[in-house]
């Protein structure tokens, strides 16, 4: 009898992924029926429309919805079957440290969140206060609000899910039209008169043929004082300096599956232990030294989230957590079912995990007899087995643009006192630096991950609010494109623009940039947009 084949260890794993750019078809072959709440028939001859838009986060959300409400016809495709990306997908708190400094659709989301629990909550309560004003929570809130958003505009927006980008046709400097498979795996082209990237690899772009960029730029391209290959004692806040400091590198940031447990028996769901455990478990076993030294005292649910639920992130401290540093390397490029592979195997090393604090005799008794009431919530991803349906994509591609974005767009200058003035500013990125581990434990530093930025007083840190320019949307030489995510920036830069709310910003600015574009006869590269973030209340001067 054959002996059973050896799981690969997750170090073969790494090096697997790293070296193709899909896997066979048949290792993700479920076609994920349409999302019945907002899908309509769609007609293989109907293909042709104003504006078409590709990715349904917040950022591809907002610019259908804006550019609907400008009289567009619009088509707002995504591979997923849900819309909301990962603010309906697990990122329940909202990466907001000024929220002051926020307004057009992103305050009309938040407020559609608390109107949501006004009629679910008592105001007041605990369960009212986690909600922060309505800037956290839970995914399944989160995603009604965007249905609703998105059935408002009625006939002009059309919402396609679980269609997959297939080409661009590119000539003279525009697109003409784009090829989606759809879930049934027929091919239908659509046309339009302008194109919004709105995902969070920049693939719309990629077909396309728009240069980008993927890795990190060394420190000396562009004279980013944090860039590069870096180790930071985040404590204090300063670097540690090591022989290599400074140089690029192709290594991104961890990803992670933004997972939601419930100690509630009403509602609990047990976890089962994945097939593929023993491929994770040499990534777990360092938690008993840690453990055992003193590095953990525990091991915690996550953000406590309104009905008993919390919401587990990655870490940017602890050596081990559900992030995945190294297997996020090849995601930004990679086709659909390496995608797919790529995401099943963050969903199971979160599940191995919890499996492993619940059951592995070497963990601390208090540790397991925690983790042990816990399970997933029946109420949560439930046509995903429970698990979030989209994986925390922290950063993907990064188009080359008319304008880059720098680390010294949000470094306040000592002879002004303030972030550099921008040409044509659209919107203020606002957060903190912030970037998770690039290399996993094996390369700590002093007990310090590689590549990591974050300061706990954010507001206080190096990154003040700073100018976003138009130019950064827009491709060199594609005309009716716009990309609000997938921006033109560095590396060091995308840590403070890859967030939620500024993606919803510049994503609405797309939108009305190209209801503008239709009104005038033009096209988006073509026009002067210093009166779009005006007429949508968005706040472009940091100082006031």
């Amino acid at each position: 009898m054959n002996a059973s084949p050896r799981l690969k260890t997750r170090r073969e794993f790494i090096a697997e992924v790293a070296a193709c750019s899909s896997v066979a078809a048949g290792f993700f072959t479920a076609e994920a029926a349409a999302d019945e709440t907002l899908a309509r028939p769609t007609s293989l001859n109907a293909t042709t429309c104003d504006v078409f838009v590709y990715g349904s986060t917040p950022g591809g959300i907002a610019a259908a919805i804006q550019a609907a409400r400008g009289g567009c016809r619009v088509i707002l495709a995504c591979p997923k079957n849900h819309p909301g990306g990962m603010t309906a997908s697990g990122l329940c708190t909202t990466d907001a440290v000024r929220r002051y400094l926020f307004g057009g659709m992103v305050l009309e989301f938040i407020e559609g969140v608390r109107a949501e629990y006004k009629g679910a909550l008592v105001e007041g309560s605990a369960d009212w206060k986690l909600i922060q004003d309505g800037w956290f929570y839970e995914p399944s809130v989160a995603e009604r609000v965007f249905v609703r958003m998105l059935e408002a505009e009625g006939e002009r927006l059309t919402y396609w899910p679980g269609h997959h980008l297939t080409k661009a046709t590119v000539g003279n400097g525009r697109i003409s039209e784009v090829e989606l498979e759809t879930p049934k795996g027929s091919r239908v082209p659509v046309s339009a008169r302008t194109f919004i990237d709105g995902t969070y690899e920049g693939d719309l772009a990629a077909a396309a043929q728009v240069p980008y960029r993927v890795g990190r730029e060394g420190r000396e391209e562009y004279g980013e004082s944090r860039a590069g290959i870096h180790y930071m004692n985040w404590r204090t806040g300063t670097q540690i300096m090591t022989p290599d400091t400074g140089e690029p590198s192709p290594a991104i940031q961890a990803y992670c599956a933004r997972s939601i447990f419930t100690v509630d028996p009403k509602k609990f769901v047990p976890i089962e232990k994945p097939a593929s455990y023993e491929q994770h478990l040499q990534d777990f076993l360092p938690l008993l030294d840690d453990f055992a030294d003193g590095r953990l005292k525990g091991f915690g649910y996550g953000e406590a989230l309104p009905r008993q639920k919390y919401q587990l992130n990655g870490s940017i401290d602890w050596l081990t957590s559900i992030n995945c540093p190294g297997i996020s390397w090849s995601w930004p490029e990679a086709e659909r079912y390496h995608r797919a592979r790529l995401e099943q195997f963050h969903i199971d090393h979160v599940a191995g995990l919890i499996w492993f604090l619940q059951h592995e005799p070497r963990v601390p008794e208090a540790v397991r007899n925690q983790w042990l009431q816990a399970g997933l919530h029946q109420d949560e991803f439930v046509d995903n087995g429970h698990w979030p349906w989209q994986i925390y994509v922290r950063q993907g591609r990064r188009i080359e643009g008319r304008a880059r974005v720098t680390q010294h767009n949000f470094t306040v200058d000592v002879k002004t006192g303030r972030t550099p003035a921008v040409e044509h500013p659209i919107a203020l990125g606002e957060h903190s630096f912030d970037i998770h581990p690039c290399h996993d434990r094996r390369f700590a530093e002093d007990g310090f991950m590689e590549g990591v930025l974050w300061y706990p007083k954010k507001a206080l840190g190096p990154a003040q609010p700073g100018q976003v320019p138009y130019g950064a949307m827009l491709p060199q030489k594609i005309d009716n494109l716009l990309v609000p995510v997938a921006l033109s920036s560095t590396h060091i830069a995308m840590s403070v623009l890859r967030m939620e709310p500024l993606w919803m910003t510049t994503g609405q600015v797309a939108g009305l940039a190209a209801a503008t574009a239709k009104e005038t006869g033009q096209d988006v590269a073509q026009l002067d947009p210093d009166e779009l973030p005006r007429k949508l209340k968005i706040r472009i001067d940091p100082t006031n």
